[in-house]
C-alpha cells in the first residue's frame, strides 16, 4: 500500500502481520525507482536467501523482537519434546490439570483447519472477543485486540482463511462454552501463533497451559515442522520454546535517489527508537496513562472478590428457604471462579451445581451438587 503522499510502500496488514517471506524479481525490472518499500514481520528462522544488490535497489535489516519457537520436527514425539523441556513434576502437573478439568466438566477440544461454517465460527469468534474484554477488563489494562478496527480485521479475513488452511481456530469447549480460544496463521508447515485468551473463571486450571500442550499434540500428529508463540517477553513462550529467532522488517530502497535514501534512513530511525523505547518499558507506561485518560467504551472493570469455600455434612439449608440464582450470570463472577476453584482439588459436574442465595446471611452462597454442598461465603475484609 502506497502512503498518502510519499513514495513509501508497506505491506498489506500493517503491523497486524505475522510472517512474511519474499523473493525479488529476477526479470531485471526498474519499478523500484525512487521509491521505499517496508515488509514488516520476516522471522529469521524463514531462511530467505541471501539479498544481493540488484541494480541501484539496497536493503536495510530492522531488528524488532524476539521470539521463540518449537522446532517440531527435531523431536520424534510430544513426550519425547516435555521431557526434554520440563522435569517430571511440570509434566505430571500439566496431565494433572487436564484430568482435573475433565473430571468436573465435559471438555472437547477441536482445531478448525480447513472445515468451519459460518455459524461456528460467528459463535465462536463473539465468545472470543467476550473473554479478551473480561480477560482485560480484570486486568484494568488496554487491548488491542478490542479496537474495531483491528477485530474487523480479524475477523473479516479468519473464516476464510481458515477453510483455506491458511489459519486455524483451536477453542477449548467446556459443556458446549467455549473457555480457551486461539487463531493462529499457517505458512505451509509452521504455525504461528496470534491471538490467544482463556476464561478467568478457569484460572486455577491453568487453561494456557493446557491449550498449549494440545496444540502442540496436534501439529506432531499433522506434520508441523515449526511452532512459532510469536514475539513477546512472555514467561510461558520461554517455558514453552526449544529455541529462538529474531523478527526484522526489511526495507527496499533506491540507493541513487535522494528522496528514498531520506526516508529510509528516518524509517530505520523511527523503529531503532521504537524499539529502545519498547525494551525499557515505556510503552507500557505509555499505553496504561492513554488508557485512563482517552480511552473509548472502556468495560466497567472486573474485580474478583475474595470468597470462602467449604464442604457442608449435616445441617445444610433447604433450597426452599434460599433464592435460586443463575451461576453463569456475570454478576457472580466472583463467586462462580471459588466454586471452580474448589473443584479443581474437590471434582464433581459442574453442570449439576445449582446456586442459592440465603437472604438472611450477608454475601452467604450455596451451591448444591450432585455429590456434595458447598458454602460460598466473601472473606471479611
Amino acid at each position: 500500500m502506497k502512503h498518502k503522499f510519499l513514495p513509501y510502500y508497506i505491506n498489506v496488514g500493517v503491523k497486524l502481520t505475522n510472517g512474511f517471506d519474499y523473493e525479488i524479481s529476477t526479470q531485471k525490472e526498474k519499478d523500484y525507482k525512487n521509491k521505499v518499500f517496508l515488509i514488516r514481520d520476516i522471522p529469521t528462522y524463514f531462511n530467505l536467501p541471501t539479498f544481493k544488490p540488484y541494480g541501484s535497489l539496497r536493503l536495510k535489516k530492522i531488528f524488532q523482537y524476539e521470539g521463540y519457537i518449537t522446532r517440531v520436527s527435531n523431536y520424534e514425539s510430544l513426550d519425547d519434546y516435555l521431557r526434554s523441556i520440563y522435569k517430571s513434576n511440570t509434566r505430571s502437573k500439566l496431565k494433572r490439570n487436564i484430568k482435573r478439568l475433565q473430571a468436573s466438566f465435559n471438555v472437547d477440544y477441536v482445531m478448525y483447519f480447513g472445515d468451519i461454517s459460518q455459524e461456528q465460527f460467528k459463535n465462536v469468534f463473539q465468545e472470543f472477543y467476550h473473554l479478551f474484554e473480561k480477560r482485560y477488563a480484570n486486568k484494568n489494562e488496554p487491548c488491542g485486540e478490542l479496537n474495531p478496527v483491528v477485530w474487523n480485521y480479524y475477523t473479516e479475513l479468519a473464516y476464510s482463511m481458515i477453510n483455506e488452511k491458511t489459519a486455524s481456530l483451536f477453542v477449548i469447549y467446556c459443556d458446549k462454552k467455549p473457555i480457551g480460544v486461539t487463531f493462529s496463521y499457517h505458512f505451509g508447515d509452521t504455525l504461528i501463533e496470534a491471538l490467544t485468551v482463556f476464561d478467568i473463571d478457569f484460572y486455577r486450571y491453568n487453561i494456557g497451559h493446557t491449550t498449549i500442550l494440545k496444540m502442540l499434540e496436534w501439529s506432531f500428529e499433522n506434520n508441523i515442522k515449526i511452532f512459532d508463540y510469536t514475539q513477546g517477553d512472555f514467561e510461558y513462550k520461554k517455558r514453552w520454546s526449544s529455541d529462538t529467532y529474531q523478527t526484522h522488517y526489511h526495507l527496499l530502497y533506491d540507493s541513487k535517489s535522494i528522496i528514498s535514501v531520506f526516508i529510509a534512513n528516518f524509517v530505520v530511525f523511527y523503529f531503532n527508537f521504537k524499539r529502545v523505547f519498547r525494551e525499557k518499558n515505556y510503552n507500557k507506561i505509555y499505553h496504561k496513562l492513554k488508557y485512563k485518560l482517552f480511552g473509548d467504551n472502556k468495560p466497567e472493570p472486573v474485580v474478583i472478590e475474595p470468597f470462602h469455600v467449604e464442604k457442608i455434612g449435616d445441617g445444610k439449608p433447604q433450597k426452599a428457604h434460599l433464592q435460586k440464582l443463575d451461576i453463569e450470570s456475570p454478576e457472580f463472577l466472583s463467586v462462580r471462579r471459588a466454586i471452580y476453584d474448589f473443584l479443581y482439588m474437590n471434582p464433581q459436574k459442574a453442570q449439576s451445581i445449582e446456586l442459592y442465595f440465603d437472604e438472611n446471611q450477608e454475601e452467604t452462597y450455596y451451591a448444591f451438587g450432585e455429590k456434595y454442598t458447598i458454602k460460598v461465603a466473601k472473606n471479611e475484609s
